[in-house]
């Protein structure tokens, strides 16, 4: 039996039933005198490790295996206070972590504006955090620095994040072909229609949905023949995503069609204030299946309702400036008695961001999709004054407030922060919890540090009022690093 093999036998069943071996002559050591057997076999084990990793053979690796050298990093690294400040921020930040991510990726961009980098020393602990927050991700470039990404295709294993398509579009998979299509859609709308057309009976029912829905971006009036074919489609995910599109179009042939449609069922009622009343539309015919209306079902009642939803999101909205004889906004006046036509009119008007009908809803109703039509000045206004003028409840403009640019403008900053210190804004702060310390710009942060000190109730509402003043603070100390 071998050396290792009696220390193994001697741990295993114990020094009193097996004694701990001699050391091999060869290693040439002896023991201390007067050791125990537990204390020998400890030694030995010891010794026996160290020779054991001594005596393996090296791994080898082969020329092209060894990743290659980290390239110059000629961009100068960021003034010392920012670095402490970063550092501070990645090992032991003063803030919470959703404030953290703000606070860093505040960082990046400074250092980008400044055209410094990311000390070589943070890259490890800035790159772990950017694993795991998205947002520190989309900003990591360029203010890691070359050094920086050299890092990160190491860990990343060398693979590219975007590998080449093959030039030929038909070989592509199903999903990489829509992706693809899509892409060019942006590009080159035509040509990317055209691709489509040339291949359009070699595609399955499925392809030709998936495929025709790219259209979506940059939908143009030169895509109306390709949808219209895509109407007579013997599939009928192919006719609806045809018929999605062609709502989005008012000058198309389908709208026409779908006005004629429209304009019998419209009559008003009211002697003094007049309104819209709306019948429902009949049983369709050929022409109108064709178009995407729905046919009765084959028992119960025909959903005439959805039919009525279809005609109106089909037809231009000037059907109804026409018929009233009035502006869109005194149009939407006399729909305040069908609520349900005014929702799929709103629909219609966001989807074909038409912005008269646009304004003109808003001023009746608070919602995203319409919101989303305006530009950021103007839709920072028409939230100030749904706020100021208590035509909306402040919580169904979470959203919006969220998806504004950051940071806000002073009026609608200053209207966020009234709402919050109302009776109940205590709700209001916390469902914007994630968004007011980096909408707030610094000049309302002051407002926000003056309510702080008078006595609230509200843990909430001062936790959130907190935070907003912590990241202002820390903030500031990153632009005065920077300078």
């Amino acid at each position: 039996m071998t050396w290792l093999a009696e220390l193994q036998t001697a741990a295993l069943v114990g020094t009193a039933r097996h004694p701990a071996p001699f050391p091999p002559v060869e290693l040439g050591v002896r023991p201390p005198d007067g050791l125990s057997g537990e204390e020998s076999l400890l030694d030995q084990a010891a010794m026996a490790d160290a020779v054991t990793c001594a005596a393996r053979p090296s791994t080898s690796m082969d020329a092209p295996d060894f990743p290659r050298p980290a390239p110059p990093d000629d961009a100068p690294e960021a003034p010392g206070e920012a670095c402490r400040l970063l550092d501070l921020l990645l090992t032991q930040p003063p803030v919470g972590l959703e404030l953290r991510s703000l606070l860093v990726v505040d960082w990046l961009l400074l250092a980008e504006a400044s055209g410094r980098r990311v000390p070589h020393r943070l890259l490890p602990s800035l790159l772990m955090l950017a694993e795991a927050k998205s947002s520190v991700a989309e900003h990591l470039h360029p203010a890691i620095g070359t050094r920086g990404c050299w890092l990160q295709d190491l860990t990343a294993g060398g693979a590219d994040p975007h590998p080449a398509m093959t030039t030929d579009w038909a070989e592509l998979n199903s999903a990489d072909a829509t992706t693809e299509l899509e892409r060019r859609r942006r590009s080159n709308p035509a040509a990317a229609r055209e691709l489509l057309v040339k291949h359009w009976d070699t595609l399955g029912a499925r392809e030709r949905a998936a495929h025709l829905a790219t259209l979506a971006a940059n939908l143009r009036a030169d895509d109306e023949e390709l949808l219209e074919r895509a109407l007579d489609d013997t599939a009928k995910s192919v006719r609806e995503v045809a018929a999605g599109l062609l709502d989005r179009l008012p000058e198309s042939a389908r709208a026409v069609r779908m006005a004629a449609r429209l304009r019998p069922l419209l009559r008003f009622k009211g002697l003094l204030r007049k309104q819209f009343e709306i019948d429902l539309p009949p049983e369709p015919d050929g022409a109108g299946l064709r178009d995407g209306i729905a046919p009765a079902p084959r028992s119960g009642e025909p959903d005439r309702l959805g039919r009525l939803d279809a005609i109106i999101r089909g037809a231009p909205l000037d059907v109804w400036t026409t018929a009233a004889g009035r502006t869109p906004a005194a149009s939407v006046a006399l729909l305040k008695g069908e609520p349900r036509a005014l929702e799929t009119i709103v629909t219609t008007a966001a989807l074909r961001a038409d912005l008269d009908w646009v304004r003109a809803l808003l001023d009746v109703r608070t919602d995203l999709r319409l919101l989303n039509c305006l530009s950021a000045a103007e839709r920072e206004d028409t939230l100030v004054r749904h706020l100021r003028g208590g035509t909306a409840n402040p919580w169904t403009l979470v959203q919006p407030l969220r998806d504004m640019p950051r940071p806000w403008g002073r009026p609608l900053a200053d209207a966020v922060l009234e709402q919050i210190n109302a009776k109940n804004g205590g709700q209001l702060a916390t469902m914007l919890a994630d968004t007011l310390p980096a909408a707030l710009p610094p000049e309302a942060a002051e407002q926000a540090r003056r309510l702080l000190e008078h006595p609230d109730a509200d843990a909430a509402r001062r936790r959130v009022l907190r935070d907003a003043v912590q990241y202002q603070s820390f903030r500031q100390s990153l632009t005065e690093a920077f300078q």
